[in-house]
């Protein structure tokens, strides 16, 4: 049976993961080419689609990064296919220069870009608010306040987009992409369209009146400002607005304007408070352009507006705008603090808002609820991000640290950026002192390298980010001779965002066998000489490694390669392998806590009182780097088990190759 996803079952309704109904909502409305670089909260849109692509006649990819993945959408637009591209708000940082120049251009077919935004940072570096985005870019942005519209919302995105033949944002939240809710399905329209070649900048004016350049330019930009002038018309044909009046007066001369996600706590708020009804609500499910007709309509009617929506303050910014027009209506929101500009709203938060503009008492937490959370605080032991138990780039930072000891007296600069390796920065390691963005740890040692320090300059980065973003700052210090070591953690999958395959693992996001592209020939191809592949595990191996690319003048890439612990455990278990764990020997241990305090495994775990290590063996996975870092040779295997390379094959018994769960 197909997956559910892919099952024409109109008038159904399912429980289903915001991301999911968004693949859904492609599955439904058309959508014929997918493409993505994966990123928490988006993965799961192109996970899934990529589980159904054969059923529906999609080709749903994993492109090398998220400038690659809207370019391929691009080009499926400009051949007539409905086309989508997903990424998380930082990965939409990739497409601007693409973005910038397709909005001049026409396209036969919808394109959708999806940003994942990420308020509170759970899986990201920043809070950023891609609604200003699409803003600069000057096009649509549709907003989903629940995970029928996150399905929905795609229909009215391709629509919109062919209707003014603009590529549109949809922009969703953590809190709709990895939640769970309830979503009726509706029929399943696929209608597999010849491709054929259009674009209205190259036919009507480029090559139709044979101008470019500044002639052109102004005219292309008034026509997509014609374009957005519509957009509001557009949506509000779709039922993009909705609003709640109340029958008399309203209570406070209360109304509520909202978008995303915070609209269900808008909604628990008034229906707890016994005022749903008795106060205005518009629900705005286009935030940009800024739909100014319908906003100015719903506010006129009140003394007081709250707005209430997820990230910076741009709606309350675009409200304030307009105050020329709304003389006796006063604003809240963030820019007056009545609701906070960091993290993620919550049910609390708009609460308090509402008690305080209306003047309301303020919901005490209950006691019950106050004495659980201190039984709970004092259960729970606190501890710092980690890898996992086994994981291979820890014995990698570990063979490091012991190389700049013996090769550089412990002195070293060291610049990470974005992956699971990122981890390596906290103790105990403290390998890096500086993280930045993918691909940033290469192009910021070419810098530090030419600064003049005289210490060794080392750049971590990941398999997938070094073919997303690492290779032309590696072609840069080949260029510019700057003297960096390169530590190239693979893992074999793109493991921070869930296993999804990469172009060095031998398969498609379709799990179709493909050509694998090796970091070791892209590095000598980038001109570099010195080129080493190590296994972690083999710790002396890694150190020796480590300490020629250290001693070597010039660029050097050492590459440490080792499954992804969590995807060889799986496989081991699909296959049967029985995993050998370590213990430590109470003779031979005398409390040196190297172990614990310089390496830091999860499952090593330390006795005060005895003052001896110990493994958790529950949480072990048998690497045995432990063996080689303890000075007294104190941790020893229970027992031999079968060989790892079993598991560690290009042939898991899921019968999918090189990453992906």
């Amino acid at each position: 049976m197909a997956h559910l996803v892919a099952q024409d079952i109109p008038g159904g309704r399912h429980l289903l993961l915001g991301n999911e109904a968004v693949a859904r909502g492609a599955v439904e409305h058309n959508v014929e080419i997918a493409a993505a670089y994966p990123g928490t909260p988006s993965s799961e849109i192109v996970e899934t689609l990529a589980l159904v692509a054969e059923d529906v006649g999609m080709h749903v990819q994993w492109s090398t990064n998220e400038m690659v993945a809207f370019e391929v959408a691009l080009g499926g637009a400009l051949c007539g296919k409905r086309s989508l591209a997903s990424m998380k708000h930082i990965g939409a940082n990739w497409i601007m220069d693409p973005l910038m120049h397709a909005v001049y251009h026409g396209f036969d077919a919808g394109i959708v870009l999806v940003s994942a935004d990420d308020p509170s940072g759970h899986s990201s570096a920043n809070e950023q608010d891609n609604r200003y985005m699409a803003q600069l870019a000057e096009i649509p942005a549709l907003e989903p306040s629940d995970f029928q519209e996150a399905k929905d919302f795609v229909g009215h995105a391709l629509a919109i987009s062919e209707e003014l033949r603009l590529p549109v944002m949809l922009r969703l939240v953590t809190r709709i992409c990895h939640s769970r809710g309830d979503c009726t399905f509706g029929p399943i329209r696929r209608n597999k369209r010849p491709p054929k070649f259009s674009d209205d900048y190259y036919k009507d004016f480029v090559l139709g009146e044979g101008i470019v350049g500044p002639k052109v330019i102004p005219r292309m930009h008034r026509i997509q400002h014609e374009k957005l002038e519509r957009a509001e018309e557009v949506a509000s044909k779709m039922g993009l607005f909705a609003s709640e009046e109340p029958d008399g007066a309203p209570v406070g001369g209360l109304g509520v304007i909202a978008s995303s996600a915070p609209v269900g706590y808008v909604l628990d708020c008034l229906s707890a408070r016994g005022i749903r009804g008795k106060v205005g609500l518009l629900k705005l499910g286009l935030s940009n352009p800024f739909p100014r007709r319908t906003v100015l309509d719903f506010a006129s009617g009140y003394e007081r507006i709250l707005v209430v929506e997820e990230g910076e303050p741009f709606i309350e910014r675009h409200l304030a705008g307009l105050s020329g027009f709304l003389p006796s209506t006063r604003v809240f929101g963030k820019l007056t603090s009545h609701l906070p500009r960091e993290g993620e709203l919550n049910f609390s938060l708009v609460d308090d808002a509402v008690a305080e503009v209306l003047g309301l008492e303020k919901r005490a937490t209950p006691s019950e609820k106050l004495k659980l959370m201190e039984i709970a605080s004092g259960m729970v032991t606190p501890r710092t991000l980690t890898m996992c138990a086994g994981c291979p780039h820890r014995a990698a930072y570990y063979a490091a640290k012991k190389a700049t000891r013996t090769a550089a007296n412990a002195r070293y600069i060291a610049i990470g950026d974005i992956g699971c390796y990122t981890l390596g920065m906290y103790p105990p390691l403290r390998f890096m002192q500086d993280v930045f963005c993918m691909g940033g740890s290469i192009g910021v040692a070419n810098g530090v390298a030419k600064s003049g320090v005289t210490d060794p300059v080392i750049a971590t980065i990941g398999d997938s980010t070094f073919y997303h973003a690492g290779i032309p700052a590696l072609i840069n210090a080949t260029f510019n001779q700057a003297n960096i070591k390169v530590m190239v953690l693979d893992n074999e999958v793109t493991a921070m965002t869930g296993y999804q395959p990469h172009p060095g693992c031998g398969e498609t996001a379709t799990m179709k066998p493909t050509k694998r592209v090796r970091i070791e020939d892209i590095s000598q191809a980038c001109g570099i000489e010195f080129v080493r592949i190590v296994d972690p595990y083999d710790f002396e191996s890694s150190v020796k490694a480590m300490e020629d690319a250290i001693r070597f003048n010039g660029p050097a890439v050492v590459i440490f390669r080792r499954l992804c612990t969590q995807e060889y455990l799986r496989r081991a278990r699909r296959q049967g392998i029985r995993i050998a764990k370590y213990r430590v020997s109470q003779d031979k241990c005398i409390g040196c806590r190297t172990c614990v305090s310089a390496f830091g495994c999860p499952a090593i775990g330390f006795d005060r009182d005895r003052k001896k290590a110990f493994v958790v063996r529950l949480d072990c996975a048998g690497c045995g780097v432990c063996k080689a870092v303890c000075p007294q040779g104190a941790f020893e295997l229970e027992q031999e088990a079968e060989p790892r390379s079993d598991a560690r094959s290009r042939k898991p018994a899921s019968g999918r190759e090189g990453g992906g769960a």
